[in-house]
């Protein structure tokens, strides 16, 4: 049996080998450091792709996926960060290895009972030595973190279709380290709101509305949602139908299609946006050993 097939055979048992393996920072988490960081997977992979017209595939690779999780009105970054970070990395034959990389841009939040989580996906530098039992990655995470925010609300006319322009709310606001105070941009920058294809339908009975409402800005802003209040400013219970965002250099854009059940004497389109304030990077101090055979030999630890 060859190197990379010996390797294979034991890395494929690890699909679970860190599921468990969690960091706080020291003292209360949600004190000292409110990121909760879980090794969840790891595994050799080869990636397809074309060259010269041809499929063909990567040389193996050992891979790692990460899950983050944060409390509620925390979040991560946007997904538009590309930074890139790496641990150290040993295996048990005592062969130091090339640092494995892992991709902060690549945090696609989600969001369920008050907990936000972002997985990233990490790869070793190299492959550990053939007779290795297992793997230590050691280091400090940065991890971005954002805050949500509420916007004022705004109002349309229930017509087919509305915009406006308004100034944005935070847009290039940042917390302090430590505190919760908010520094404000001397100017304010605007965005574009606006609403396509607002009609009525029944279903069961109701009468429902249905939209698309977007966004687009030429400056520094982060939107997480749009919410629909009513005239007692009550969150609407509101389906979203898909959306989608676009951007280049000078600009970004945002669109939901959302859709609920049409309050009575419902006059006008009252909603706000929940967008996010970047704070300051958190650090999660990252020492964890990662067995052969699926195993965690010892949870990460935290100085």
């Amino acid at each position: 049996m060859n190197r990379q097939s010996i390797i294979v055979a034991r890395f494929l048992l690890c699909a679970a080998a860190a599921l468990g393996a969690a960091a706080w920072g020291g003292g209360k988490p949600e004190e000292k450091n409110p990121v909760k960081v879980v090794f969840v997977s790891v595994g050799m992979e080869k990636n397809s792709m074309w060259i010269n017209g041809a499929p063909q595939e990567s040389p193996l690779q050992l891979k790692f996926g990460v899950n983050f999780s944060v409390k509620s009105p925390l979040g991560f970054g946007s997904r538009y960060n590309d930074g890139i970070q790496y641990l150290e990395a040993t295996d048990s034959t005592g062969r130091k290895l090339a640092p494995a990389e892992f991709r902060m841009g690549s945090m696609y939040p989600r969001s369920e009972g008050g907990i936000v989580q972002a997985t990233v996906n990490g790869v070793a530098g190299e492959l550990p030595s053939p007779d290795a039992s297992w793997v230590r990655l050691k280091g400090v995470f940065r991890v971005p973190v954002s805050r949500s925010v509420e916007s004022p609300v705004y109002e349309f006319p229930l017509a087919e279709e509305a915009e406006e322009h308004v100034p944005l709310p935070g847009a290039n606001d940042r917390e302090e380290a430590g505190g919760g105070d908010i520094v404000l941009s001397e100017s304010v920058p605007t965005g574009r709101l606006f609403l396509k294809e607002c009609s009525t339908f029944e279903r069961n009975g109701k009468k429902m509305r249905k939209m698309i409402l977007g966004l687009g800005v030429e400056s520094s802003f982060d939107l997480d949602r749009f919410e629909i209040l009513n005239e007692k400013d009550e969150v609407l219970e509101t389906e979203s139908r898909g959306g989608g965002s676009r951007m280049n250099s000078s600009y970004r854009e945002w669109t939901r299609r959302l859709q609920f059940e049409e309050p009575e004497n419902m006059q006008k389109l009252r909603f706000r946006m929940i967008y996010k304030v970047p704070v300051e990077p958190v650090s999660v101090p990252v020492d964890v050993k990662l067995g052969m055979r699926g195993e965690i030999l010892s949870l990460i630890h935290i100085s």
